[in-house]
């Protein structure tokens, strides 16, 4: 895991590699171990390392046989064993015993179509001095980060925003846009802009290609698909395929030359992952030692403390039990560094929990930590997307099934309908209706094809759109700012790719979310866990906290007349707001969106 940078001149001047050496020094806790540089004509590229796979110093950038070829690379490639081994058959000879080795003659061989071979979290840069080619990626998921702005002078690039606005030459405004997308809409990294106009972000599955002639070509090379089939024959090799292909995940994830412990909120991602490294490495392993570390945020007296939960799965697994129990004092003070850390605002204070794990765990000299972003949106862990499994039934006039499942997920879609009510229960009228309206024998055209409302529709989005890269790239930058990679096995990618290809009753069935991985590790995972009802979300009491503990503070933050960011927002309204006794959710949520964006907009602009 590292931090890359770099620029490419467009203007026909000499890279200047002292600026990419100053990128690099911006984002210093991506990569204490070491640094490398390579500069060449219009082109430099750095990287700061933290070192997980062959500690040997001075490695990076990783360059060809003929240095020709030359790669700044941050995340990991799974399987490269393999992937290194079929290149040196093919007459490949590798200098280091890192994996990243293997994307330099990956595409000495197969040229940009070498992507398709890659399985893993990565963002990278690979200058071709031959064909004078800058090449840029960005993993399937968009796990791995990377930023970059492009003007007439020059293109540079970065695995952080700060080091771009580091750079005196380029100007650092705010997105307007971008902004009032969030504050109004709640709407966050669902678009290629960010919160800085001008810089932008290369957006999960892409690659990019620049030339010093300024000749450009920006491409999506992967999209998740989902199936769209609702039902078929059950197989028992469904249930040992997910099984076998999840176990694969987390032994390859397990490799590592320095300590790897795991996220543990006690709900079935994971605990399952928690479960699994016990199952594939039953005395331990030499990354995780013979007691398996985990790091837990818990919330005890509140509704949604996990950590009885949590307690059972360390038990089951003999694991460690390492929690922390964020206070919103703690918040308050934190939360400034959390907004330079996280570079841009973001929807809920569960971020910061999230932050305090990763601090605990790198107290615990923990390098590397699995957690489980991804089981949610492929196996269709969130009770909402069973609205849109309901409601594509009804299109494709699956009328009884519609009725079972109906009554069957009743208890997980309750709490959705209790907290808005006229929402929740007026589509719930609308999915019952059909069942009259729409006899089995009047199936339109319209209802048989695919549409943007269907639940594989919904869930190819969330993956790749909105949803799924905020929460990756919060893990990023919490896990980064504390010199921690973090892993997520549920987007590896053969595991991934089977559970998509699976019908969509895999995944909803019977009321249940996540039915095949359920399936999947029995015999696992305790039973407590595994058959579970109620999801719990990662979350910290945050409406608690703005309505109690923090309501004067806030009062007087937003008492100040010199509130830098109130274009975007109404201060009397905000003041109105926590005067009241008593707060909604959605009131609770546009508090601390302002709340984020006037801290953001204080921390890179108020000194401007």
């Amino acid at each position: 895991m590292c931090g890359i940078a770099g620029e490419l001149r467009l203007d026909g001047s000499a890279s200047n590699l002292a600026t990419t050496k100053a990128m690099c020094d911006a984002q210093f806790h991506r990569g204490p171990d070491d640094d490398g540089y390579y500069v060449n004509g219009p082109v430099s590229l750095g990287i700061r390392r933290l070192a997980i796979i062959d500690l040997t110093k001075g490695l990076y950038p990783i360059k060809n046989e003929d240095n020709t070829i030359h790669l700044v690379f941050n995340g990991e490639i799974y399987g490269f064993d393999a992937l290194r081994a079929e290149l040196e058959r093919q007459g490949h000879n590798f200098r280091s015993k890192t994996d990243a080795e293997t994307v330099v003659h990956s595409y000495e061989q197969r040229g940009i179509g070498c992507l398709e071979k890659l399985n893993g979290m990565f963002a990278f840069a690979l200058w071709d001095e031959e064909e004078r080619q800058l090449w840029i990626a960005r993993d399937h998921f968009g796990i791995k980060p990377l930023y970059y702005h492009l003007d007439g002078n020059f293109f540079a690039f970065a695995s952080e925003i700060k080091p771009l606005i580091s750079r005196p030459d380029i100007p650092v405004l705010p997105n307007e846009r971008i902004i009032r997308d969030y504050v109004e809409r709640a709407q966050i990294d669902h678009t290629a802009d960010t919160f800085f106009d001008g810089i932008k972000q290369l957006r999960p599955g892409h690659q990019l290609l620049i030339s010093p002639n300024g000749g450009i070509r920006l491409e999506r090379y992967w999209t998740p698909k989902i199936a769209h089939e609702l039902d078929g024959n059950d197989s028992e090799d469904e249930v040992e395929n997910t099984r076998r292909l999840f176990l694969d995940a987390i032994t390859q994830q397990l490799i590592s030359d320095v300590p790897v412990g795991t996220c543990l909120s006690g709900g079935i991602d994971s605990s399952s992952i928690v479960c699994a490294i016990r199952n594939v490495k039953p005395e331990g392993a030499v990354s995780t030692g013979k007691w398996i570390r985990t790091f837990s945020a818990i919330f005890p007296g509140y509704p949604i403390d996990e950590s009885e939960y949590a307690k059972i799965v360390c038990d089951a697994a003999g694991a460690e039990y390492n929690p922390v129990q964020p206070t919103a004092d703690e918040l308050w003070e934190d939360l400034p560094t959390l907004i330079r850390c996280q570079e841009e605002p973001f929807l809920s204070s569960s971020i910061y929990a999230q932050f305090r794990v990763m601090k605990r765990a790198k107290e615990r000299g923990i390098t590397v930590l699995l957690d489980g972003q991804g089981s949610d949106e492929l196996l269709c862990g969130y009770p909402y997307l069973y609205l849109h499994y309901l409601r594509t039934l009804s299109q494709h006039a699956k009328f009884s099934k519609l009725l079972y499942e109906g009554i069957r997920s009743l208890d997980q879609l309750w709490p959705l309908i209790k907290a808005n009510p006229r929402s929740y229960l007026a589509r719930l009228l609308a999915y019952g209706m059909s069942v009259v309206r729409h006899p089995k024998t009047s199936r339109s055209k319209a209802t048989v094809e695919r549409s943007e409302n269907e639940l594989c529709a919904i869930l190819e989005f969330i993956v790749s759109t909105s949803g799924l890269p905020a929460l990756l790239r919060y893990e990023d930058k919490n896990s980064m700012w504390h010199s921690i990679e973090a892993r997520v096995p549920f987007l590896h990618k053969p595991f991934f790719e089977f559970v998509a290809s699976l019908p969509l009753d895999r995944k909803l069935r019977g009321g249940w979310t996540k039915y095949i991985f359920r399936r999947a590790v029995s015999g696992i995972l305790p039973e407590e866990i595994r058959l579970r009802r109620r999801k719990i979300g990662f979350e910290t009491p945050e409406k608690r906290w703005i309505e109690g503990d923090l309501r004067e503070r806030l009062q007087a933050f937003f008492a100040d007349s010199d509130l830098l960011a109130s274009k975007f927002y109404c201060p009397a309204t905000v003041r109105n707001l926590l005067r009241k006794p008593s707060l909604t959710v959605q009131e609770t949520s546009l508090l601390w969106r302002v709340l984020n964006i006037e801290m953001w907009y204080r921390e890179f602009f108020g000194n401007r």
